[in-house]
């Protein structure tokens, strides 16, 4: 940590938060009006001392080429993971995590579509961890429930699944199912350690399902998820991928 840093008043206030943390973006297509809106409420809202950004440009149009170079030369601490061909959010995310390995305490992933409304996102994200040291993940809360059998033959076949009983409840129509509670996909925060130990994401994930499934993963291994959303704007465009239907969610 340099010596700005080290000085600045969030990193005094928040020392759990261990700044600068890291923040991981995906774009994809030709979507570079996203990733403008992105970086622009990212960098407006945010002091860049205070993290890292690594950015995945998955088959993306050249202005968002364009728009990183940009920041990257004007910030200097940005670094792009560039596929030429779609590899699709799970596979481009493990590269992103792990080449190299993220050594920052703190990892937030973004989606292309989200974006900051609130100057005080990070402050505020900070006294959330700060008063809950024992959470590992914060972002905005959902509910899913599924009944499919081959979901819960997935878990039991993963690297992290620790036996721990099924969540039962009741769906929206008043099925009993299984019930998954997680942090949406689009953003989230989470101590690094975390990704490490559970190895996330599974390398079996390749374009959905990754969110809840991470959500049951940390309840696996006795693991907090806190609720956050505060000055994020989370899933704030259509769905972008017309081949995302056509490829295998997830392997076996």
């Amino acid at each position: 940590m340099t010596g700005a840093r080290a000085q600045h008043p969030l990193a005094e206030s928040a020392p759990s938060l261990g700044l600068p943390l890291t923040i991981c973006v995906l774009t994809y297509g030709p979507h570079a009006s996203l990733a403008r809106r992105f970086l622009t409420s990212l960098y407006e809202k945010t002091d860049p001392a205070l993290f890292h950004l690594r950015a995945g440009l998955n088959e993306v149009e050249p202005g968002t080429h364009e728009l990183f170079r940009e920041y990257a030369k004007r910030f200097g601490n940005i670094e792009v993971f560039d596929e030429p061909v779609n590899v699709f959010k799970c596979p481009l995310m493990r590269r992103m995590f792990y080449e190299p390995a993220i050594m920052t305490a703190w990892t937030l992933w973004c989606d292309d579509d989200t974006f900051f409304t609130r100057a005080d996102w990070l402050q505020r994200l900070a006294l959330k961890i700060e008063r809950k040291p024992r959470a590992a993940m914060w972002g905005s809360v959902h509910l899913v429930w599924r009944r499919d059998a081959f979901i819960r033959d997935w878990i039991r076949a993963a690297r992290w699944y620790r036996g721990v009983a099924w969540q039962r409840g009741v769906n929206p129509q008043g099925q009993e199912a299984t019930e998954f509670r997680f942090a949406t996909g689009g953003f989230w925060a989470i101590r690094t350690e975390i990704i490490r130990q559970l190895d996330w994401p599974d390398p079996r994930l390749i374009q959905a399902h990754d969110d809840f499934l991470l959500g049951e993963a940390l309840r696996q291994n006795q693991l907090e998820v806190g609720n956050f959303c505060r000055g994020v704007k989370i899933n704030a465009a259509a769905r972008r991928n017309p081949k995302a239907e056509a490829v295998r969610r997830i392997r076996p």
